[in-house]
């Protein structure tokens, strides 16, 4: 491991704090687990300190240690190695028995790094993640997941956290293997670190049997699940490659990104619009942002497009089993309890101003399919895939014309993530060039007014046309773009 670290970094390995739960295991991985790509989901959290010294900052390294530990009992699965068999194409999560541990990794402990922007630069550029140098505040080495597809024996680890500790604060990072978690259990996970941190319990629910199947659909009972859970909008074709649409169609330009302020005072003036027109329909927040955004972009891309007649535009986001509409399904749910749905609306329809009061409805309404039923289907629909890492989601990759959502505006971060050093400034995904919306936890701000952060990553050109877009900057205050 050493070797694929800088020569800077101090590893902890954090073993479970319960003896009893050590030793070699291997871990249920549920079909929601295995839909999901081979890579760790990363993300940056911004923490402010002061008058940090190196007692100060040994105290805080501790402190975070034994909570690891704790959660590490809580939560075994996170010390595992995750492999992948290139015969049965099927991946796996196994402890071994002798070293199992959460990875911790630490930065600065003694000298504070210098190779990484100041906490008041970080905050004067809204925390973009562009500012951060590659390679400094995340182990590169160890999440890469090319070296599994080659063989490597020794796979990825399940979960791996680096603190660096910077001029005037701290940055933790995180990156969870995607088989493992989910957004919504990484929130867990986080909650339950910080109540071990202050000395309380968070509980968890991480029997992944839930998720499980042991039904066996014959071909043509496959085929229609599958037309079932399209029907419900679940993006069933996007598990299917297909050569015809490589992801270079996807991105076909190099991107920018930029993080952009929604004040949530004016995205529920749509909200209002919308309930005005269609009372029946209790379209949400959230649901107005995402529709912001689909609209504004694809009136972005259709002014750029030259020679293509799209009809069609797709809006593709996560769908989340830990719901109301699915009250039996506990909430505190480890693992794995999404699947990727999707929106389409004519372009003519989308373009036009009053586009985000039809894709507002148009979200709600594919939402409120997401049942009982559904998750019944889905359950014993992606149990029954075979060869399972040939059949992930976005396996197939939206078109020019579409959107991507991934949302992270359900993360408790400026209200649960407090470890006994006060509570986080930001949180950002890490860099990525694939073209995306990430939408972020809403935050408060000083005058008391609360925004929403969004993270686009899209070509210049469309960052140009969006920023002087008055049907969508109506919406935005503020319009931070990668220089």
């Amino acid at each position: 491991m050493e070797k694929l670290l800088n020569s800077d970094v101090e590893i902890h390995r954090c073993q479970p704090s319960d003896a009893n739960v050590r030793g070699p295991k291997e871990f249920t991985l549920s079909g929601c687990d295995l839909l999901m790509t081979n890579v760790h989901t990363r993300m940056t959290i911004y923490y402010q300190l002061f008058n940090s010294t190196k007692k100060s900052r040994g105290d805080i390294i501790q402190l975070l240690k034994t909570g690891l530990e704790k959660l590490a009992s809580q939560v075994p699965c996170l010390t595992a190695t995750i492999t992948l068999d290139l015969v049965l194409k099927r991946g796996a999560m196994k402890t071994t028995g002798t070293n199992d541990a959460i990875i911790f990794l630490v930065r600065g402990s003694d000298t504070l790094c210098t190779d990484l922007p100041s906490y008041p630069d970080l905050e004067r550029d809204r925390f973009a993640p562009w500012n951060l140098p590659k390679g400094k505040t995340y182990p590169e080495g160890l999440i890469n997941p090319i070296p599994l597809f080659q063989g490597q024996e020794g796979g990825l680890p399940a979960c791996i956290f680096q603190l660096n500790f910077i001029e005037g604060g701290l940055i933790l990072t995180a990156a969870f293997h995607h088989f493992v978690a989910d957004g919504p259990s990484i929130d867990l996970i986080f909650q339950s670190w910080a109540a071990h941190c202050r000395g309380g319990n968070f509980p968890l629910y991480t029997d992944r049997a839930i998720l499980s199947s042991h039904k066996s659909p014959n071909q043509f009972e496959a085929l229609e699940l599958e037309r079932a859970m399209v029907a419900r909008g679940c993006k069933v074709d996007s598990t299917k490659p297909d050569p015809d649409n490589p992801w270079s169609n996807f991105m076909d330009a190099p991107t920018k990104s930029a993080i952009l302020s929604f004040p949530r005072k004016a995205i529920e003036t749509l909200k209002a619009e919308v309930m005005i027109q269609n009372s029946s329909i209790p379209v949400s927040t959230s649901d107005c942002l995402h529709a912001i955004c689909w609209s504004g972009l694809l009136r972005a891309k259709t002014a750029l497009v030259k020679n293509e007649d799209v009809k069609e535009s797709w809006a593709i986001f996560p769908i989340n089993f830990r719901s109301h509409r699915i009250p039996e399904f506990p909430q505190n749910y480890i693992g794995n309890a999404t699947f990727l749905n999707g929106v389409v609306l004519p372009v003519k329809k989308l373009i036009v101003p009053e586009g985000p009061l039809k894709a507002a409805v148009a979200l709600r309404s594919m939402i409120e399919n997401v049942d009982t039923s559904y998750l019944a289907d889905g359950i014993t629909w992606s149990n029954s895939i075979q060869q399972p890492s040939t059949r992930t989601w976005l396996s197939n990759p939206p078109r020019k014309m579409d959107t991507a959502f991934a949302s992270w505006a359900g993360l408790t971060s400026y209200r649960n993530w407090d470890f006994g050093f006060g509570l986080p400034a930001a949180l950002r995904p890490a860099p990525q060039p694939l073209p995306f919306v990430i939408v972020l936890p809403a935050k408060t701000k000083i005058d008391g007014d609360e925004v929403f952060e969004v993270n686009i990553v899209a070509t210049e050109e469309t960052h140009r046309l969006l920023m002087t877009d008055a049907d969508f900057r109506r919406y935005v205050t503020d319009y931070y773009l990668e220089v």
